[in-house]
């Protein structure tokens, strides 16, 4: 389906107060209002429709696309992702929303695919297989490493919520790379695993991404694409 999306860069406020999640990680953001701020670079301030085909610049969403959903994400060194459902810039995100959560997955009931979320109770993949070479772009290894190879070409895939899956995108770019990369992660319809390049996982970097409908496009159609009904991200 069609929907346009942004992606900026965001940074922990210097002096904030330090998070120390329930294994002594160090890292995670405070949960508290001004903890994170807006740092700019990357392709901050930069609109992207996907039109099923392909992803390119806009200026703007045009009237009539509404706020679907909005996802903070940071990459921490040693730990992995953690993930606030919500602008981590915004102030009244944290009178509504739940604290920091660590990157999850549900796993499909015959194990057959991965769901990205941010509340679960599982920190791997269900599966992989060995010709997955998405899967070494887009994650750590601790978030497949353990999983068990399953050479079988409908395991392995890969569902989830669009915002999460955007900011796992961003993070396999270099953010100086991020406007010229972006374009050749979509193109025909699918999403797409390039040659080399330099990936973005620097620790302490992150991203809120903000997802917004089409004017033609429901709210339900989109959660549909997520959902996986008829395709996935990555299979």
């Amino acid at each position: 389906p069609r929907y346009f999306f942004r992606i900026d860069e965001i940074g922990k406020t210097p002096n904030a107060s330090h998070t120390y999640d329930s294994s002594g990680h160090h890292g995670m953001p405070a949960f508290e209002a001004g903890a994170v701020r807006s740092i700019g670079g990357g392709a901050s301030g930069q609109w992207w429709q996907c039109d099923g085909t392909q992803i390119y610049g806009i200026p703007q969403p045009p009237p009539g696309a509404q706020p679907y959903s909005t996802y903070s994400v940071f990459y921490i060194g040693g730990f992995g992702f953690w993930v606030l459902k919500g602008d981590a810039i915004n102030s009244n995100t944290y009178r509504h929303s739940n604290t920091w959560q660590p990157l999850y997955f549900q796993h499909h009931a015959q194990k057959e695919y991965s769901y990205l979320c941010n509340a679960e109770q599982y920190r791997t993949v269900y599966s992989r297989r060995s010709d997955q070479n998405w899967l070494r772009m887009l994650l750590p290894d601790i978030y497949y490493e353990s999983a068990p190879v399953i050479d079988r070409s409908r395991y392995g895939g890969l569902k989830g919520e669009l915002g999460i899956f955007l900011a796992l995108i961003a993070f396999a770019i270099h953010p100086q790379e991020l406007r010229a990369r972006l374009p050749q992660m979509f193109t025909n319809g699918n999403w797409q695993t390039p040659g080399t390049f330099n990936h973005g996982r620097q620790s302490e970097r992150g991203v809120v991404v903000y997802v917004w409908t089409c004017p033609s496009i429901t709210a339900d159609e989109l959660h549909v694409y997520e959902r996986g009904s008829h395709t996935r991200y990555y299979y």
